[in-house]
């Protein structure tokens, strides 16, 4: 018997569905096939919804980031100095990505995709970042001329980076390798006393 489902939750499923596959097995092994197998259903499903598996992996990759954002946006307490909301904002970031390492691989197999998805999260990251960096230059703890540039300079180069690097192998290594770069880098891009 056929289960029908409303077109948005069937779409969700299917973007689900790929981010899962992308994940173990990446984009070239991936096929619209698999998909439409590991959700019992037919190939013609997927097309319904999407023109391509390059349009799938899309979808699932900006999924992915919103994922990402959400993350990042969940309330830190007011009254925390702004080392400690900083702290707890790049640990969220790779807890996330370290919590997804396997689709963090296989997200630089599209690199077009890749780009605009990177500019994305890094402009939602920015956004958080700013007010952070404002509030430790008043409190003295950064001291940097123009929050919203370093906030710019921070995520940017570090997310652009982190992906370029990013090896297909000893991902989880790779990323406790970074962890120690964003530690030596971060104070000197805020100006901070070590």
């Amino acid at each position: 018997m056929r289960i029908s489902k409303e077109p948005d939750e069937r779409r969700q499923e299917i973007i689900e569905t790929a981010l899962k596959l992308f994940s173990q097995k990446g984009y070239e092994n991936t096929a619209i096939q698999d998909i439409a197998n590991e959700m019992k259903v037919s190939p013609g499903l997927c097309y319904r919804y999407f023109k391509s598996k390059t349009e799938i992996f899309a979808a699932a990759s900006k999924y992915y980031a919103m994922k990402a954002v959400e993350e990042m946006k969940i309330p830190i307490p007011k009254n925390m100095s702004a080392d400690e909301k900083l702290n707890i904002v790049m640990n969220r970031i790779f807890n996330f990505s370290s919590n997804n390492y396997e689709f963090e691989a296989r997200f630089n197999e599209v690199s077009s995709i890749r780009a605009i998805i990177l500019d994305d999260v890094a402009a939602e990251f920015i956004a958080i970042m700013v007010p952070i960096i404002e509030q430790g230059i008043k409190e003295n703890i950064f001291h940097c001329s123009n929050a919203a540039r370093t906030a710019r300079f921070l995520i940017s180069g570090l997310t652009h980076t982190f992906h370029e690097e990013m090896p297909e192998e000893n991902i989880k290594e790779y990323m406790k390798e970074f962890i120690n770069f964003i530690h030596e880098v971060q104070p000197r891009v805020l100006g901070m006393k070590i």
